[in-house]
């Protein structure tokens, strides 16, 4: 059965990379429609079909509307099982709240769950092991017992190094393991994002920021491997746009980007029998 929110939420921040006033309010939906953005009166399903771009983040495109960076609520709504939701934006992307999907984790859990008369989504499994490569990333689909999730990062940084993440997947642990880890990057980059029109709203309550051996964040880490979760809860996010609900598979992911990871969910369309 199709799942949506019992009663909605709302929340409001400034936007990571365009730095703009936002706020969105998150409807239940009585449709089997999936997760619907509307914003200026357009709505764009939350569909591999309609990505637009993944420079640092995943955006989303109909006609000549735009919203971006979408992936941490995405993330936060398919690891705790919302199918259809309706969320009305002031502005053309979230709230970046704290950098991490944590905040509307737990806005998702308060509101709670009512579940529909209607068919679930497809469910994607495999009986198979399945690869996919994309540039310098690659994914392993492998049958497991439940659905679980693997990533892996590598950066020459000192604190970074080849971190490995291991988790299963489901509200319980999203909420412990993955949602806190907040979106992260270099001082040396900041100079050049701006320029290309981008963290304009970054700060460290928003994002962990690294400079030569040293976070500069005054708050630390929050995990060790606070960048592998990350690329776990972006990688969520971006398969939610895949439409499929994952049974009884591990995912693996080595290097994964918000590229891949569009390209690996088209893949996996691609797949589905």
């Amino acid at each position: 059965m199709r799942k949506t929110l019992a009663k909605e939420f709302s929340i409001e921040g400034t936007g990571l990379h365009k730095g703009e006033k936002s706020s969105l309010k998150v409807l239940p939906s009585s449709k089997d429609e999936g997760i619907n953005f509307v914003f200026q009166g357009v709505r764009i399903k939350a569909d591999i079909a309609n990505i637009s771009s993944t420079v640092r983040g995943t955006n989303l495109k109909k006609g000549d509307s735009v919203i971006y960076t979408v992936e941490h609520l995405l993330s936060a709504l398919f690891a705790m099982d919302i199918d259809d939701a309706e969320i009305i934006m002031s502005s053309f992307e979230p709230p970046a709240v704290d950098g991490s999907a944590l905040p509307f984790a737990r806005l998702i859990s308060e509101a709670g769950l009512t579940c529909k008369n209607q068919p679930g989504k497809p469910v994607f499994t495999a009986k198979n092991k399945l690869t996919f490569s994309h540039k310098e990333s690659s994914y392993e689909i492998v049958p497991c017992e439940k659905f679980e999730l693997e990533t892996v990062y590598e950066n020459a940084h000192p604190l970074i190094g080849r971190q490995v993440f291991s988790c299963g997947i489901n509200p319980k642990e999203y909420v412990e393991q993955i949602a806190p880890a907040r979106t992260f990057g270099f001082k040396r980059e900041i100079d050049y994002l701006i320029k290309n029109g981008l963290a304009l709203g970054g700060s460290l309550d928003n994002a962990v920021v690294l400079d030569g051996e040293k976070v500069l964040n005054p708050s630390g880490l929050r995990y060790k491997d606070e960048f592998a979760r990350h690329k776990a809860l972006d990688l969520l996010g971006d398969l939610a746009l895949a439409g499929f609900r994952f049974e009884k598979i591990r995912i693996s992911a080595c290097r994964p980007s918000h590229e891949a990871n569009a390209a690996f969910a088209a893949f996996l369309k691609g797949e589905f029998k």
